[in-house]
C-alpha cells in the first residue's frame, strides 16, 4: 500500500530559482507600462538584471537607480523583436544604499506581454 502525503508536506528539490535574489513574472497589458521596485540588501555589491520575454513587441526596458527619493535612469533598451526579447545589464551598488527599479513599456496596442525578471548577485571573480 502506497503512502500518500498531502502536496504541501512534500519537500521540493532545490531549483535554480532558489539562487536568484529576486525573480518575478509580470504581465503588462497592451499599450501600458509597469514599474517594479527591488529593495536591494543594505550592503555593497554588484548585481545582474535580466529581463526576458516571448511577447510580440515592441518592448522598452528601463533600469533606474533609486537613491532615497530620487530616480536616475541608468540604462534603456528598446526591442522590436517579434519574440525572444532579452535585456541584460549590470547594476553596481558600491555604497549599498541604492535600490533598483525596472520599468517596462509594452507598445503593442493589442496583446499583453509576459516578462520575467531575474536579479542575481554573481559570485566574485
Amino acid at each position: 500500500m502506497a503512502l500518500m502525503l498531502p502536496w504541501f508536506l512534500v519537500t521540493a528539490h532545490p531549483t535554480q530559482a532558489n539562487e536568484y535574489l529576486y525573480y518575478r513574472d509580470l504581465v503588462i497589458p497592451p499599450f501600458k507600462s509597469l514599474r517594479e521596485f527591488f529593495d536591494l540588501p543594505n550592503r555593497s555589491g554588484n548585481y545582474e538584471v535580466t529581463l526576458v520575454s516571448d511577447a510580440i513587441g515592441p518592448l522598452t526596458f528601463h533600469m533606474l537607480r533609486i537613491q532615497g527619493e530620487h530616480e536616475r535612469l541608468e540604462l534603456q533598451n528598446r526591442s522590436y523583436q517579434a519574440e525572444d526579447h532579452q535585456f541584460i545589464a549590470a547594476f553596481a551598488n558600491p555604497s549599498g544604499k541604492d535600490d533598483l527599479m525596472v520599468v517596462i513599456d509594452n507598445s503593442n496596442p493589442l496583446l499583453s506581454a509576459k516578462v520575467s525578471i531575474y536579479v542575481v548577485e554573481p559570485p566574485p571573480q
